[in-house]
């Protein structure tokens, strides 16, 4: 049983035992530390019912298993990173991301943990809202937020692997940065400037656009003559 899946409660079920809400919601954070922690592979299902304070019972009750978990955790990390990307601007919306991952790193660690060429749980899941970021990123450049030279994939990696690097690479973002990339006024600092390279991509693009109107407008109409 996934975390996808609903089961009929029966008389005695766990699940009659506690509030559903809250023990997931304990259930869920346990396993995000330990997911970031260990991995998909590493990771244990008695740790995180002892982190929760719950039995191992309940956990095979709301999720079915540890492969349930990583892949209810995976559409929370997928719902939240739609509600972030729908910002007024790509600018706001990098932003944002930067202060998510410093705010809820478990994520990224997962992310980061997972083991290359290995097939992650919920990838199918995952491609598929990827891609509705990458549409919605197309409509972005449709509307010149930034270059339409730009391949929309290429920028979304490099701007979704710069919203994550703090997180990510911490040793690096303070050799870098000089700072300490935990601190708050690193991360304002850090998200600010990203932001402006976002907003410098859109005015390229409208710097461009108004080269070429002006080359249009010196350039002889059809049958006109040349001087």
């Amino acid at each position: 049983m996934s975390g996808r899946q609903q089961r009929r409660r029966h008389p005695g079920d766990p699940g009659r035992q506690r509030d559903p809400v809250g023990t997931r919601r304990a259930i869920l954070a346990a396993a995000g530390s330990e997911f970031a922690a260990h991995g998909f592979d590493g990771a244990r299902v008695v740790r995180i019912a002892e982190s929760a304070g719950v039995s191992h019972q309940l956990i095979t009750y709301y999720f079915g298993g540890k492969r349930g978990l990583y892949e209810a955790l995976s559409d929370q990390w997928l719902e939240e990173s739609m509600r972030v990307s729908q910002a007024r601007t790509f600018a706001d919306a990098v932003r944002r991301y930067v202060h998510w991952a410093h705010e809820d790193p478990a994520w990224v660690h997962t992310l980061t943990r997972e083991e290359p060429g290995t097939r992650p749980p919920a990838e199918d899941e995952r491609a598929t809202e990827l891609f509705k970021h990458v549409e919605e990123l197309r409509e972005r450049q449709a509307r010149g937020e930034f270059r339409s030279d730009l391949d929309v994939g290429a920028v979304a990696l490099v701007f979704f692997a710069a919203s994550i690097a703090p997180v990510a690479i911490p040793w690096i973002a303070r050799e870098l940065g000089q700072q300490d990339p935990e601190s708050p006024e690193f991360i304002d600092h850090y998200a600010e400037q990203v932001g402006r390279i976002v907003s410098a991509l859109a005015e390229a693009t409208t710097a461009t656009q108004a080269a070429q109107a002006a080359q249009d407008e010196d350039s002889p109409v059809d049958g006109e003559p040349q001087p």
